[in-house]
């Protein structure tokens, strides 16, 4: 409340007041950023010691303003390495993963063929036979075609299906 009065006189008499403490917004405008960046340089120990005292709405952050204009000076230099964005370009990112990938050796797994496969799912049993789904799980089902449900669904021993094709 002092500050606002303060800075109201200075503003009429043309004089420039300057306080120990600034605000959240105040450290934005001077550092040229948002307050969302504020927050995540004071989060970061970059602002120094953060006090907080009672506003209209609740706690207000201070900013002393020696470690401001500190961090002003660091951020304006051409050689830092505090910027306000660390990250990269996204374009150079999506290159290097791009090449990852390229590069990136697979194993190189051989394919069994369907007729040399010793168990059989449906799909298996349906390419093989050229009967539809319905009809295999109604033969299981029947027990004319032997099956064993081994995870999410049926396998049948390529025997089995043999003896099945024969007795049609």
């Amino acid at each position: 409340m002092l500050k606002d009065a303060l800075s109201v006189t200075s503003k009429q008499l043309g004089v420039t007041v300057t306080t120990k403490e600034m605000n959240k917004k105040e450290v934005a405008e001077f550092l040229a950023v948002s307050t969302r960046i504020v927050e995540k340089y004071a989060s970061e120990g970059r602002l120094g010691q953060v006090t907080y005292i009672r506003g209209k709405t609740g706690k207000q952050a201070e900013y002393a303003r020696e470690a401001v204009e500190n961090l002003k000076t660091i951020l304006e230099s051409p050689d830092t390495a505090l910027t306000a964005t660390k990250t990269p370009d996204a374009r150079l990112l999506v290159a290097q993963l791009v090449e990852a990938i390229a590069n990136r050796e697979q194993p190189r797994m051989e394919a069994v063929r369907v007729s040399e496969k010793l168990l059989l799912n449906l799909t298996d049993c349906r390419l093989l036979t050229g009967l539809s789904d319905a009809n295999l799980r109604d033969a299981i089902h029947e027990g004319k075609l032997k099956a064993k449900i081994i995870g999410r669904g049926y396998k049948v021993k390529k025997a089995n299906l043999d003896e099945f094709v024969e007795k049609l």
